[in-house]
């Protein structure tokens, strides 16, 4: 509950409730001019001899230190799925991307953001089922398919075989043969199908929820069940698979169904080959990339508000199992004795 709904419960009257609630966005407001202000000092004060705010902006982004420690061992497992499967791709003429954070790290950092402990890599359909094919018998890293019961999240991750606690998403993205005209109205079709299908996960999963901790499992019963309902809801959408714009499947994660809905795909593709730098390595990205950021980030390069590690619970149990396993096969260091 947001601090104007929970003021209105609580407010004796409106003419109070609407002075307070001036008083509040004016509070808001001198906060916000505030930290624009001290932000604007700090670029000033990093600036050096002949640069451009911007150019200042990337130095500095570029120079902070790389994360150390627990965290750094679990961005060099996730470094090391997203690598396996970048060769992969490579010698099997399909193309991967980076999207989200993950992007983000490449254009500002070239490599993870410092506070990070996420990869999120974009395929299109047809070349995700082709990877999901290739690494049914890889003897170490396989695709899977990873629910969240509580939330009805099913979440398609590259994790190792051997140990549960390191992977990295994967956001699918198909064709879909629309046109301007028809446009919003299948979006909000395929939107209500995705409800559909975090109602379903909900409701088969009902008996599992107690099991799970903060990390999305694999569950192959779950799989079978899913991969029925998802093809007697896939009739009433015969455009995926091809045409000249495409979107998120309905069987993504709710929180992947970007708000730009369905999108032309000559405003993304031709993807940029190798145009970015990860962790040593390049990387592809959509043609207009850096607008992508802005739209999900807006201005990338201001200062963050909060600088914390996220999915931080995921990684508790088993990491120590983890920990061992990367040492063994030469991922991270060994621990001194």
């Amino acid at each position: 509950m947001g601090m104007r709904e929970k003021l209105k419960k609580i407010l004796p009257s409106y003419l109070v409730e609407k002075h307070l609630m001036k008083r509040f966005d004016d509070i808001d407001r001198r906060i916000k001019e505030t930290n624009e202000k001290n932000e604007y000092l700090f670029w000033l004060s990093q600036m050096q001899a002949g640069e451009t705010m911007q150019q200042t902006k990337e130095r500095v982004f570029l120079q902070m230190p790389k994360a150390t420690g627990r965290l750094r061992n679990i961005q060099l497992a996730e470094n090391y799925i997203l690598q396996r499967v970048k060769d992969i791709c490579d010698a099997n003429g399909m193309e991967l991307f980076l999207v989200g954070g993950t992007l983000m790290g490449a254009v500002r950092h070239k490599g993870f953001i410092p506070w990070d402990n996420d990869v999120d890599i974009g395929m299109m359909k047809s070349d995700y089922l082709k990877l999901r094919m290739l690494l049914e018998n890889d003897p170490e890293i396989v695709v899977q398919y990873c629910y969240n019961y509580r939330e009805g999240l099913k979440v398609s991750k590259v994790k190792f075989r051997a140990v549960e606690v390191f992977w990295i998403d994967i956001l699918v993205f198909d064709f879909i043969d629309v046109t301007p005209e028809t446009l919003d109205k299948v979006w909000k079709d395929t939107q209500r199908a995705n409800q559909r299908h975090i109602q379903k996960i909900k409701e088969l999963s009902a008996s599992y929820v107690n099991e799970q901790g903060c990390r999305p499992l694999p569950n192959a019963a779950l799989d079978e069940q899913m991969a029925a309902f998802e093809e007697e809801q896939m009739k009433d959408f015969p455009m995926f698979g091809h045409g000249d714009y495409f979107c998120e499947p309905i069987n993504c994660p709710w929180w992947s169904r970007d708000e730009r809905g369905i999108r032309k795909v000559s405003d993304y593709y031709p993807l940029q080959k190798d145009a970015v730098e990860f962790e040593g390595r390049r990387y592809s990205v959509w043609k207009h990339f850096e607008w992508a950021l802005g739209f999900s980030y807006g201005d990338y390069w201001k200062l963050p508000f909060s600088v914390r590690e996220p999915h931080t619970t995921e990684f508790d149990e088993g990491l120590k199992e983890g920990f061992a396993y990367l040492r063994e096969i030469g991922v991270i260091e060994p621990e001194v004795e």
